[in-house]
Order: structure tokens, then C-alpha cells, then sequence
């Protein structure tokens, strides 16, 4: 069992991981070449409207937590209120981070494809570490996980392939979205696919130098 400093710790690191993830979803935002699938539909929204990608992206993760509440029934969100409830304030920051985020990159204005491309990776590298270092906080799960990890229950498939199909629909949401409103395909470009291929293997890459944070989170002291 976890002690009360041994949680401190760890939603510490959590919060750090927060604001890396925004960085990343910033950096793969503002190379221009499509942002990450998860953050499409968000940014797609935010182009036509004045909106920000933090407030679409703080809205559209309270509809995945809505559809947490209705997979789980009442039952199951009385038993589980807690690992649901967490998520709110987890949303709320990372929603805020992206934003300060895309603020401190405004003058961030790739001119070269390859110059964009370079951008791109390191938004991906940084997106990797920022997941890499919440899944070893290992206290709670964004909405965007929680909410796959429930389908994948409900459906009996696996995370992995449930998590593909997730991002797949938000891409195409996304894609809809702009073609409705803006008669062409906005924010959804090759890099949307690169990321989407590309993180999860750095997250894979990078897992193994996170053992660092051990000796800190498991410190009695």
C-alpha cells in the first residue's frame, strides 16, 4: 500500500508529466503538419471558432468522462467515483497547459518542410516522455484512456486495438468537422499519422531510463 508520501511523490511527478504532454501536443501542433489524433478534433474546433485547443481540448475530455459515467452505471461509478472524479482537475491543468503552452511557442513559425519535420519529432519525443513519466506516476488515468481501457471491457477487445479504432474515429470526427465548416481539410495532415505511429514506440524506447524516478517515489523519507 501506497504511504500518504509515496502519493505526494507521484502526483508530483504526474503534474510534470502534465505539462510535458502539453508541451508536446504544442510542438506537434505548431509544426503545422496535423496535430496528434487525439488533440484533432480540439484543434480542428479551434481554428474556425474563438475557442482555444486548451478549452476544446478541456471539453471534449469532460464528454469522455460523461461517457465513462453512462459505460459504468451507477453502480459502477459509486465503486469507482474516485478514479472518475480525479480526472477533472488532471483535465483542467493539462487543458491550461496546452494553452500556455501554444502561447510560449507563438513566435514558433516553422518556413521549411524539413524545418517542420524537425519540429514534429521533437514534439513527439517530448509527447513520449510526458506519457512515459504519467504511466510511472502510476496514480490515475486522463480521459482519454479511461475511457478506452471501459469500451475495451465492454466490447472484450484489446486496449491497443480498441485505442487505434478510438483515435481512427476522432481523425475522421475531425476531418468532418472541417470539411463541414471550412469546405477543406484543416489541422489533419501527415504528421497526424506520424505521431500517431511514432509515440508509442518512444514511450516504449525511453520506458526503461524512467527507473530513475524509483528510489524517489519509494523513498521512505
Amino acid at each position: 500500500m501506497k504511504s500518504k508520501r509515496e502519493y505526494i511523490r507521484r502526483y508530483v511527478l504526474l503534474t510534470f508529466a502534465l505539462f510535458v504532454n502539453a508541451l508536446g501536443v504544442a510542438f506537434i501542433t505548431k509544426a503545422t503538419l496535423g496535430t496528434s489524433p487525439i488533440s484533432s478534433l480540439p484543434y480542428v474546433l479551434s481554428i474556425f471558432t474563438r475557442f482555444t485547443l486548451g478549452e476544446f481540448t478541456f471539453i471534449q475530455n469532460f464528454i469522455f468522462i460523461l461517457i465513462e459515467v453512462a459505460l459504468m452505471g451507477w453502480q459502477g461509478f459509486r465503486n469507482r467515483y474516485n478514479e472518475v472524479l480525479v480526472q477533472i482537475p488532471i483535465v483542467l491543468f493539462f487543458s491550461y497547459s496546452i494553452d500556455v503552452c501554444m502561447t510560449l511557442l507563438y513566435d514558433m513559425l516553422p518556413t521549411t518542410y524539413f524545418s517542420r519535420v524537425v519540429d514534429l519529432g521533437i514534439g513527439c519525443v517530448i509527447l513520449a516522455i510526458g506519457i512515459g513519466w504519467s504511466v510511472k506516476a502510476n496514480v490515475a488515468m486522463n480521459p482519454g484512456e479511461y475511457v478506452v481501457q471501459l469500451i475495451a471491457q465492454r466490447v472484450n477487445k484489446e486496449f491497443g486495438f480498441v485505442k487505434l479504432c478510438f483515435d481512427c474515429t476522432l481523425v475522421l470526427l475531425a476531418c468532418a468537422v472541417s470539411l463541414l465548416f471550412m469546405h477543406s481539410v484543416n489541422g489533419i495532415r501527415e504528421g497526424t499519422i506520424i505521431a500517431a505511429l511514432l509515440v508509442g514506440p518512444i514511450v516504449h524506447f525511453l520506458y526503461p531510463c524512467w527507473r530513475l524516478f524509483d528510489k524517489w517515489l519509494l523513498a521512505k523519507a
